[in-house]
């Protein structure tokens, strides 16, 4: 089996599955809606319960991408415009939170808060790695290549099978083949 092809058909599959994961739980809140809707006691603890859960969920989305970002040294790909309107509409959503007249729960407040520090940390991110070790600086500062938080840590990273840039120690250098050559 070609490679492409396999890789083409299991692109094809997450993404079905994902639409299918998507509709399956859109259909189950629906039926959690009707069902509870008559029930106003226990429609109260379920309604602010998915408030809850669905507000934690979009104050760690940028997690993933931090982690990501940290692994691999680079934030190659992760589109600036993205950034620029993440941090632009935390700042927009920090300004309504607390200058609002009307009552807003400390709940939002906090996890707003959190995504906010989340998203400029990926600014940061941006600013100090760019498109990693090969690529280009993002913002221009330079500082990748002097400041890390892998320098002095003694944490391995790897980067396609090679450790911060040198070849990997099973190798054999020019002195090694010479002694055993």
């Amino acid at each position: 089996m070609n490679p492409s092809s396999f890789s083409k058909g299991f692109l094809l599959m997450y993404k079905y599955r994902y639409w299918q994961f998507l509709l399956y739980f859109f259909v189950t809140l629906v039926a959690f809606e009707i069902v509870l809707a008559p029930m106003p006691d226990l429609y109260a603890f379920y309604s602010s319960a998915i408030g809850y859960i669905g507000l934690s969920i979009e104050a760690t989305l940028p997690i993933p991408q931090i982690l990501s970002n940290y692994r691999t040294r680079s934030t190659k790909g992760f589109r600036v415009s993205v950034l620029i309107s993440w941090i632009a509409g935390d700042m927009m959503k920090m300004f309504w939170f607390f200058t609002a007249t009307s009552e807003i729960p400390w709940a939002f407040k906090l996890c707003g808060i959190f995504q906010a520090c989340c998203d400029l940390f990926l600014g940061f991110q941006y600013w100090m790695y760019g498109d990693g070790p090969q690529g280009t600086v993002g913002m221009g500062l330079g500082l990748k290549d002097h400041l890390s938080p892998i320098d002095g840590l003694n944490i391995p990273h790897r980067t396609n099978g090679y450790e911060l840039g040198r070849r990997p120690s099973n190798s054999l250098t020019e002195n090694d083949a010479r002694k055993f050559g």
